[in-house]
């Protein structure tokens, strides 16, 4: 009888706790947004949407920068080796 007894308990605490989060959720359901309310939304999209674009875009500058200095740090090595061999040739 004991374990019975258990059971509707543990089965009524879970029901009172499905209940109690089924009317939380509830209580808690979305209202539909004003017209101003979407206005100033679709701003802040537009508005981040500028923001990633130009960061965007900054990146692939520096993107570009960097790509052109290392080309100009290779060619140097390369003139450096050069150098390097053609100095131990005259020895």
């Amino acid at each position: 009888m004991e374990t019975r007894t258990r059971i509707l308990a543990g089965a009524a605490i879970a029901a009172l706790i499905a209940v109690t989060t089924l009317t939380s959720v509830a209580s808690h359901a979305s209202t539909p947004s004003s017209p101003a309310e979407r206005a100033a939304t679709a701003e802040l999209n537009r508005a981040f949407t500028l923001r990633n674009a130009a960061a965007g875009e900054h990146s692939r500058v520096l993107e570009a920068q960097y790509q052109e200095q290392m080309r100009q740090y290779e060619a140097q090595q390369a003139q450096y080796q050069a150098r390097l061999t053609e100095l131990s040739g005259q020895r």
